[in-house]
């Protein structure tokens, strides 16, 4: 994941060429549809975590959102604690 860092925008991007390179690597015939799909998927991962992290932190009383309270928003979800908790810690 690549950050735009301008003074607009600090949005993060989900770079689709950069996905479709790297799926290239590891097989040639790979098309373009599913590095679109994965940055689609990543991005709506960010947006629940992100989200998740965000009541988190209004329930807290907190108004940044830092690591600690995005690893505590993973751990209270079991979606994303199956998903993403092996790598938590």
């Amino acid at each position: 994941m690549a950050a735009k860092n301008n003074k607009r925008s600090n949005k993060p991007t989900f770079p689709v060429e950069d996905i479709h390179k790297q799926l290239k690597k590891m097989d040639r015939k790979v098309p373009g549809a599913v590095a679109v799909f994965i940055a689609a998927a990543e991005e709506y991962l960010a947006a629940e975590i992100i989200e998740k992290a965000a009541v988190l932190c209004r329930q807290k009383k907190k108004s940044v959102i830092g690591a600690a309270e995005i690893i505590e928003a993973i751990k209270a979800d079991n979606e994303l604690k199956t998903l993403l908790g092996k790598n938590l810690k």
